[in-house]
This record gives C-alpha cells, structure tokens and sequence, in this order.
C-alpha cells in the first residue's frame, strides 16, 4: 500500500492506507467502509477517513466479523462519524454481550502495548448495528450495491461483501491472509469444511478484484482465481499436516505451538501472542474435531 493517507482503488473505492489493516471506502450517495481496523488505529483512521471524505458523512460500515483486528476501533469511530454499523446476525449478538465485548477490549488492549501506545483508550459496545445474511442487497448509490455473501469458517460470524456492477469482493478473512514471505495463511477459524466451501464459493463469485483486509488487494478475475486457488491449496496443505501431527500426539496445544513456530514465523500481522495461539489452536481443532476423533 501506498505510504499516502489514502490511495484510488478503482474509480469507486478509495483506500485509507493503515499500515496492515487497508480499510476500503466506498463513495457514493451513501459513502460506506468495510471493516474498523484495531483500537490503537483509531486516530490514525479518524484523521485520514475526515481528510478523504473532506465533510461528507459516512453512512455505514460493514463488518466482515467480530475478531479484535475488524472491530476494534468502531465505538470511537461511531462517536466521531455517527455511522450505522451493518453486520452479519452472529457478529451483532457478540458485539451485544458484555464478555465479549470485554474480551475484544482485552486484545485491543494487549495490541496496543505492543505498539508502545499508553493511551487510555477502550473498545466499549457499539450502536445501531444492522442484522444482514446471505442474498441481501445494501443499497449505496444509483445502480451500485453491496450484495451480501456469508462465508463461515474463519469464524462462524463471517460474512464477505460484493460490489456491483464493478465485482469488488470484500471478503474479511475468508479468503486467507497474505504473509511476509508471500504464502496465503488459511484461517479456518471455526470449522475446516465450511472453510474449504466458503473458498470455492468465493471463486464461484469470479470477482474482478479482491480487496483483502490486511496488507494488499489484487486485481484482475485471472489473478483473484490464482490467488483463491493458493489459499485453496495452502489450506488442504494445512489440513493433511494438521492430521499426520494428530497421529503422532493428542496434544492439541502442542500441535498449535509447533504450527507457529513452523509457519507463523514471520507474520505480516503484528498481535499478541496470545491471539496468534487461540487461532492455531481452534484450526488444530477443528481439524481434530471434523477428521480424527472417533464419535
């Protein structure tokens, strides 16, 4: 991404250039923006969203889920731009309930001494947040919509977004994350097998560009193939690896600290130790949930 507060995605889609957390703006009659990006991001974002936007409102942002990294800088942002907030039904019961809430400030919290950031900034309960599912239209402007595409399996929550006519697909985790060494990651989060479906449902969309939501976005139907194919392949790859381990221990947690020291030796996402295990380990279960333990 470009070092510029913001850059031009296409001729509808402008980009705030967060280091690690690209955050895609929609303009249009009804402006919108896909995702909030991290507690410790939210005055970088305020600053570089009013200087795009120039005094115009913004009407929404959709969340792709309810992880830490998506949502933690929404309450603040709400405050300033007064926005509604458009989820799936799961990602608006999470961001309703006091434990999660506390435990998504937590992270935020861990994320930001990290990041030498000693504010007193907090993650507190969002407003006016929307229930959307799959097949449904969010209308931005004359001729342009947001169609609704649920995509579980890095979370249950999980749900991608589809720009039409242009075919911008917005697809939060669900299609893997680019690492430092120019692997697809897979996160099947929740469950491997609605994973692996919600990949070949995403290239089924044949999108013209994939804005993916940490570090870059890729253009062109050709290239979104290629690179839902890596994720695609990386992600079997992970599963057999994940099985050949599972027949030598059964210890879960083992397994999970043996895939970050191997695999996640270089993340091009900085976060807390402690999110980076509770990740592996819940794709390490799934795995044993799904493929080796005998019911």
């Amino acid at each position: 991404m470009s070092h510029r507060s913001f850059s031009e995605l296409t001729a509808a889609v402008q980009v705030l250039n967060v280091s690690m957390f690209p955050l895609y703006v929609i303009r249009g009659e009804h402006n919108a923006m896909i995702d909030c990006a991290v507690l410790a991001k939210a005055g970088e974002i305020e600053e570089r969203l009013s200087a795009l936007l120039g005094g115009e409102g913004l009407a929404m942002v959709l969340l792709t889920h309810s992880h830490y990294d998506h949502v933690g800088a929404c309450s603040i942002l709400q405050d300033k731009f007064g926005f509604q907030i458009i989820a799936s039904r799961r990602t608006k019961d999470i961001l309703e309930n006091d434990r999660a809430v506390a435990f998504i400030d937590d992270l935020n919290q861990k994320f930001k001494a990290l990041a030498n950031d000693r504010g007193d900034s907090i993650f507190t309960k969002p407003r006016e947040i929307r229930a959307v599912g799959e097949n449904d239209h969010i209308p931005l402007s004359a001729g342009r919509r947001l169609e609704v595409v649920e995509t579980p399996g890095h979370t249950r929550c999980s749900i991608s977004f589809l720009l039409r006519p242009e075919n911008i697909l917005f697809a939060g985790d669900a299609a893997g994350v680019v690492e430092t060494n120019g692997r697809v990651k897979p996160l099947f989060l929740s469950s491997y097998s609605q994973y692996e479906a919600s990949l070949k449902k995403l290239l089924g969309l044949e999108a013209e560009v994939l804005a993916l939501a940490h570090n870059t976005a890729v253009r062109g139907k050709d290239r979104v193939r290629e690179f839902l194919d890596a994720s695609l392949a990386e992600t079997r790859a992970l599963k057999e690896k994940i099985i050949s381990w599972l027949g030598q221990t059964d210890d879960l947690t083992r397994i999970a600290e043996r895939i970050l020291d191997e695999e996640y030796f270089s993340p091009t996402l900085m976060g807390p130790r402690e999110a980076l295990m509770i990740n592996v380990t819940a794709m390490v279960k799934s795995i044993y949930h799904e493929f080796v333990k005998i019911p």
